[in-house]
């Protein structure tokens, strides 16, 4: 399973504490003793959370997950943007150690994703980068902006005389699906299955499943990689305008740059990196604006905030919480010393909300003029491919709920739920309402 992309490779929980007790070393201490996003009260809400360990344990090693922890603004810029130092390859590796049966059902299921983007390295990024960038044209996602607002005004008038809705599952999580299906060129029926193996590749990955159900996610996600494979398969036969196809056009103009099972693994990455940050980022979008109810009449008011409102919901409530690097050689963050091999969870979250960055960084204000420093996209080399893809459909959901439901409210007495995982961060449901 080697030539896979880190899903099948399980990082030993190799315990690095003798290293982390050297030098001017920052311990866990009180703060990063009680880490923890996969459980309540972190995983609903860590911003808290994030805030004290900025203040008491910017960079500490988090025994139980083998990261060192990072959170602050600066620290964290710089570790995402310095690729000679620190390697992306452990960016999807599973944090809970794969069972037998899992690794056995990847092999069995014709699991074979190679590193494509996020997970790749130079010079391989590089070149992976570069072809995507060709396939994946502004020309490509502007095209999208029509299907974007016939989807929505189409799912707006299935529920508009209700006067309520659970907007999740009523629209926030079809529409990036819906569109992910079209960019890549799979019909609209298997709009089910790419959401149910996103959120299987997030529990596998990210979260802490039980060895049956870590079992059964990985078959799913083998059975997921062989449709991508398929496609790829079938565009190859029969290329059509879609981004599967464009990719196979790229590839003939150069076969070293792009092999089917690369173009397949690129697929596969879409899917999770547009489908469920996306949603979350809708998700989070709704419920926070109406949380602040007065930022949601300015966008009633005036429209042409709402671009700068995604910035800052991107900033104040990110829908990718944390990333992850492994440190090349011996390094140094912060004054504190870490060691080669080590891996890194990156707080994107806490290091959105640093007040060494932003001011006031606990309010969310639309109209924050840096707002768009915000890490959530990542940065450097590997910053998101997909980040104008992902602002255009929050702008175009936001300009159509604004205007046909200007009088929308969330539902009293709710509870927000979250994947248990420590990167993705989203509502599962979201219920409003509104005067009919």
């Amino acid at each position: 399973m080697q030539a896979t992309s880190g899903l099948a490779e399980c990082a030993g929980y190799t315990t690095r504490m003798a290293a982390a007790t050297s030098g001017n070393a920052t311990l866990s201490g009180a703060a990063g003793s009680q880490f923890d996003l996969f459980r309540e009260p972190q995983l609903s809400n860590p911003y808290p959370f994030f805030e004290r360990l900025r203040r008491e344990a910017p960079v500490f090693y988090a025994e139980d997950i083998d990261h060192w922890v990072v959170s602050r603004y600066q620290d964290v810029k710089q570790v995402l943007r310095d690729y000679e130092n620190y390697s992306a390859q452990n960016t999807i590796t599973p944090i809970h150690p794969l069972c037998d049966a899992a690794r056995q059902a990847l092999e069995d299921g014709g699991w074979n994703v190679l590193p494509a983007l996020g997970n790749a390295d130079r010079p391989q990024h590089t070149r992976t980068r570069k072809s995507v960038i060709k396939a994946f044209s502004p020309r490509r996602i502007a095209g999208m902006q029509p299907y974007v607002s016939a989807m929505l005004n189409s799912a707006v008038d299935r529920f508009e005389q209700d006067g309520k809705a659970e907007l999740m599952g009523q629209l926030l999580f079809d529409l990036p699906a819906l569109v992910i299906l079209k960019l890549l060129g799979f019909p609209d029926e298997q709009a089910p299955a790419i959401k149910e193996g996103a959120k299987n590749r997030i529990l596998f990955v990210w979260g802490r499943p039980a060895d049956e159900e870590q079992t059964r996610l990985a078959a799913g996600l083998a059975g997921f990689f062989r449709l991508c494979r398929e496609l790829v398969d079938e565009r190859l036969a029969r290329p059509t305008d879609d981004l599967t196809s464009e990719l196979l056009r790229v590839r003939a103009e150069d076969d070293e740059s792009l092999s089917l099972d690369l173009i397949a693994s690129i697929l596969f990455a879409f899917f999770t990196a547009g489908h469920e940050t996306t949603a979350s980022l809708l998700g989070n979008s709704v419920i926070q604006l109406l949380r602040h109810r007065e930022a949601w009449e300015k966008i009633i008011a005036e429209p042409a905030l709402i671009p700068g409102a995604v910035q800052e919901i991107l900033r104040y409530d990110s829908s990718v919480i944390s990333w992850r690097r492994k440190a090349k050689r011996d390094m140094e963050i912060a004054g504190v010393k870490v060691p080669a091999g080590a891996q890194l969870l990156l707080l994107l979250g806490a290091a959105n909300r640093d007040g060494e960055m932003f001011d006031d960084p606990e309010q969310l204000d639309i109209t924050r003029r840096n707002a768009g420093r915000h890490l959530s996209f990542g940065d450097g080399v590997h910053r998101c491919l997909g980040a104008t893809l992902a602002q255009m459909e929050a702008k175009l959901t936001l300009e159509a709920l604004s205007r046909r439901l200007p009088g929308m409210r969330l539902a009293a007495g709710q509870r927000f739920d979250y994947l248990p995982n420590i990167s993705f961060h989203g509502p599962r449901e979201a219920h409003v309402e509104w005067p009919v």
